[in-house]
């Protein structure tokens, strides 16, 4: 499903933060002990406190937000006005703990094009991101899917 990293989109490092691992876990009302308390997860065999699955949606956003400008950086052109989220998809090799430092890295971009149903021509673009942690192994692996509409439906 994922081929090999190809750039590297946040360089220095997106640190993963305890407070914030704490407060995404009560925005989603999840009140598990180990997205919470760091003595709680020391004591279950973990590291430090670890983040919820749902978190890593959210961490994504951070990574755009440091290390790209928008999707023109990837070699795209897209006009936003007509974006519409088509889809997401999450790989976990394994959990991701308070105190790691990911690095995002751009993945493959696959693009196609189909006619819609209500007219025009529909762009799709298939962007593959990687997370590794400080030893550079791979964490995460994130599909997203972009649909450019061919503008305001008419009905």
């Amino acid at each position: 499903m994922f081929g090999p990293p190809v750039a590297s989109i946040n360089p220095p490092g997106l640190p993963i933060e305890r407070g914030k691992i704490h407060e995404f876990a009560c925005s989603i009302f999840d009140d598990n002990v180990l997205y919470h308390d760091e003595v709680a997860a020391k004591e279950a065999g973990l590291p430090s406190v670890v983040a919820p699955p749902t978190y890593s949606a959210v961490q994504a956003h951070f990574a755009s937000a440091e290390g790209m400008s928008g999707f023109g950086d990837l070699g795209m052109e897209l006009d936003l006005r007509f974006v519409l989220h088509g889809g997401q998809e999450f790989e976990y090799i394994r959990p991701v703990f308070a105190g790691e430092t990911l690095t995002s890295h751009q993945g493959e971009i696959k693009t196609y094009e189909k006619e819609g149903r209500r007219g025009g021509l529909m762009k799709f673009a298939e962007i593959e991101s990687y997370y590794t942690d400080e030893k550079g192994e791979v964490v995460l692996k994130i599909k997203n899917i972009l649909i450019q509409t061919a503008g305001v439906v008419k009905t």
